[in-house]
């Protein structure tokens, strides 16, 4: 991360706006494994979470009420990948706040690590905790967010008016 001389902070790292991603392949929390490439065709929203992160507690009721049911109808994907959490930590969370969306499990963290971008002094599991990103039908990046705790909202308004844009209110 540097900060340009007009005080912005640039992202060093992950993938850029316009970039593809590859495809990846993790374990579903419901079972079996799901990939990225299952979901080309659709726009998808992929977000980063751990069970520890207090941020992550907070913005989860509303990625299920406002992002997933609101948006899948117009033919949005939303995908949640568990950073280094195994199956037994993740599904009372998932439980807890009644996700009906895909939940996947990167318990070595690799699939994290390619999208976390370079923050010092914070690991890449830490750095991609509570991130954003929303890929078009062909698996480019259209929307990218990471966690910024002076600017936090809980209700993920940043996203959904993005998605309004990108999908049509």
């Amino acid at each position: 991360m540097s900060v340009t001389p007009g005080g912005t902070t640039t992202l060093v790292g992950s993938y850029e706006v316009g970039e593809l991603v590859p495809g990846f392949e993790l374990a579903a929390l419901s079972g079996g494994t799901a990939r990225l490439s299952d979901y080309r065709g659709r726009p998808v929203l992929i977000f980063f979470t751990a069970t520890w992160c207090p941020y992550c507690g907070a913005e989860a009721p509303y990625l299920e009420q406002e992002i997933w049911q609101r948006y899948r109808d117009r033919g949005l994907q939303v995908i949640c990948v568990g950073v280094k959490e195994s199956a037994a930590v993740m599904a009372p969370f998932v439980e807890r706040y009644a996700w009906t969306f895909p939940v996947l499990l990167d318990d070595d963290g690799e699939v994290s690590m390619r999208f976390a971008p370079v923050k010092e002094g914070l690991p890449p599991e830490v750095a991609i905790i509570n991130a954003h990103f929303i890929l078009d039908g062909e698996g480019v990046v259209r929307y990218r967010d990471f966690l910024n705790m002076e600017r936090f909202d809980t209700h993920a308004s940043h996203v959904r008016e993005f998605l309004d844009g990108f999908l049509g209110a």
